[in-house]
């Protein structure tokens, strides 16, 4: 550990080295609303309030039971009848006093409908929903603050489920294992000259010489070789690489000591994944050809103006003609310090002359919008530029289109059933089913009871929850323009979420800590994903199994 560090740094130590100080600082400036203190509410918070979120705020009109002394932790004998959210909020605070906690003893519906901008006024940023919710709380709450991220989270005995809602996340940092790009087929002079200074008069080297050449510039040498024996070509197909790896091996000394060359063999190893054109990836290419990136105004973020000046850099003749920044990165190699250093140098300096080019373009950009060059700082250009070929932009679906089950919804439910034996779409149609009886529950004017809650009515609340289920695979069929059941999903599916509707009547509304605790990781990992934008959150529905032990997403 550093000996310059401050107490937050010491504190936070670990978690910094993945994902940096402005990956914290974006935690710090975090408020999470947690909406029903469940056991799996509690968990979630839990994991948020160690890392040091901002702040944090519990909404439950639930007063503890004993039921709920048997799952959550962060209620005790002394909470018993007491406002759940007050306890929970008393107890979560206790992990970090840097975090700031308040709750409110209401429900959810009755806030909003009394303060309808309660969640833009309050700063919050994060929405966390647990299960039992209505369908149109959810709605109302996703259509009304359409920039605020939402989670909406069920853990019911065995299951676990989590829906991501947010409009869009841009990022930058999706930590690949490595941002090393070596341009074997796209050299820049200064590369090529160093390549020929280190292996000319190859055989005249001494062992110690020719055992310590980077393997990269060995590759460059043995591909100007290849060149010349194949009219000019590099080499393409794997059958030809595997001869290129002939061709390096025939230039190892083997009567040395060991019988091999470490600095050859990394470079036979190198082959397949460096020998190879440059290719922009599928995912920035997308960020590359979207509208907000061709299409930018005055009020366009950052990410989408660089993302602007990295596509004219590429398309620019003069500046990357058709290649991507280059990121600066360097793997680890058999060479002499000082070797490595050099190479490493030039790596770096021509990554550092393609950021100066970009940094032209964005303040290009921002000149035509009347905006100073300081709205965006070198850093911020300088990040972009290194992870260009990892960038990623998902746009997560409506929720309207999921519960209205439009088209894609339906065939991506079709197509899970049809070519996934061990699909867990069987749980989520029994979740729909869960969700509709809820709904029935809330809508009448009844006390809410979970289905299962009361032994003399699981038949009956089964086959309230099965015909629920058929209704929803039936609006599916409408959607795909199928008219038989038969056809779709067939009599094995259906037999599966009958089993599961069974398995949630059993439960009853019940959670069990274990997979509370799990599913808490779970979701807790994918706020922290949005809230530091790094690394990629999924997209967008989590399905757990804890009968099976597996876990499956989907797109819905």
């Amino acid at each position: 550990m550093a000996s310059g560090q401050t107490s937050k740094e010491k504190k936070y130590d670990r978690q910094l080295r993945l994902w940096g100080a402005n990956g914290q600082q974006a935690l710090e400036s975090a408020h999470i609303c947690l909406v029903n203190a469940t056991a799996t509410g509690c968990e979630v918070l839990k994991n948020l309030i160690l890392p040091g979120i901002g702040r944090f705020t519990i909404v439950d009109d639930a007063l503890v039971t004993e039921a709920d002394l048997g799952v959550n932790f962060f209620l005790d004998e002394s909470c018993l009848g007491r406002p759940r959210a007050e306890s929970a909020c008393r107890l979560l605070s206790e992990l970090n006093p840097d975090v700031h906690g308040a709750y409110i003893n209401d429900s959810i519906t009755s806030i909003i409908n009394s303060n309808p901008a309660f969640i833009s006024s309050n700063g919050i940023t994060v929405l966390l929903l647990c299960a039992p919710l209505p369908t149109n709380v959810l709605h109302t709450l996703h259509k009304s603050h359409p920039e605020t991220t939402i989670l909406h989270v069920y853990s019911l005995g065995f299951i676990a489920a989590l829906r991501i809602f947010v409009p869009e996340i841009a990022i930058v940092e999706t930590h690949p294992d490595s941002l090393a790009d070596l341009r074997l087929y796209n050299p820049w002079q200064e590369l090529v000259s160093l390549a020929k200074e280190a292996t000319q008069n190859l055989e005249a080297q001494t062992e110690h010489q020719h055992g310590h050449i980077p393997y990269a510039l060995l590759l460059l040498h043995y591909l100007e070789v290849w060149k010349e024996s194949h009219g000019g070509e590099l080499p393409k197909s794997y059958k030809e690489k595997n001869e290129f790896k002939k061709l390096i091996n025939s230039g190892m000394r083997t009567n040395v000591a060991g019988g091999s060359e470490e600095n050859y063999e990394e470079a036979v190893a190198a082959v397949l994944k460096n020998v190879k054109p440059h290719e922009i990836n599928s995912d920035t290419k997308m960020v590359l050809e979207d509208e907000r990136c061709r299409n930018l105004d005055r009020n366009s973020s950052s990410f989408w103006i660089i993302a602007r000046a990295v596509a004219d850099f590429v398309t620019n003749p003069n500046q990357g003609n058709g290649l991507l920044p280059l990121s600066g990165g360097l793997p680890d190699m058999k060479a002499e310090s000082k070797d490595y250093v050099k190479l490493q140098t030039l790596y770096r300096q021509k990554a550092a002359s393609d950021i100066t080019q970009v940094s032209e373009n964005v303040s290009r950009i921002l000149a035509t919008f009347n905006r100073p060059a300081t709205d965006i700082s070198h850093e911020e250009i300088s990040l972009w530029c290194r992870h260009s070929n990892f960038v990623a932009r998902i746009r997560y679906r409506d929720l309207s289109l999921e519960w209205g089950v439009d088209k894609k919804h339906a065939e991506t439910i079709q197509s899970d059933i049809n070519y996934h034996p061990d699909s867990l779409s069987a749980i989520y149609v029994a979740l729909r089913a869960y969700q509709m009886f809820l709904d029935d529950q809330f809508a009448s004017n009844a006390a809410f009871t979970h289905p299962g809650i009361s032994d003399d009515r699981l038949a009956e609340n089964s086959l309230a929850m099965a015909n629920h289920a058929k209704e929803y695979l039936s609006t599916v069929r409408s959607a795909l323009g199928v008219t038989e059941a038969a056809e779709f999903p067939g009599e094995p599916f259906e037999a599966k979420v009958e089993n599961w509707i069974k398995e949630l009547v059993r439960y009853g509304g019940a959670e069990i800590h274990n997979i509370a605790s799990l599913a808490g990781g779970i979701v807790s990992q994918e706020v922290i994903k949005v809230i530091t934008k790094q690394y990629v959150p999924v997209n967008n529905t989590v399905l757990f199994d804890g009968v099976g032990s597996k876990t499956q997403v989907l797109e819905l």
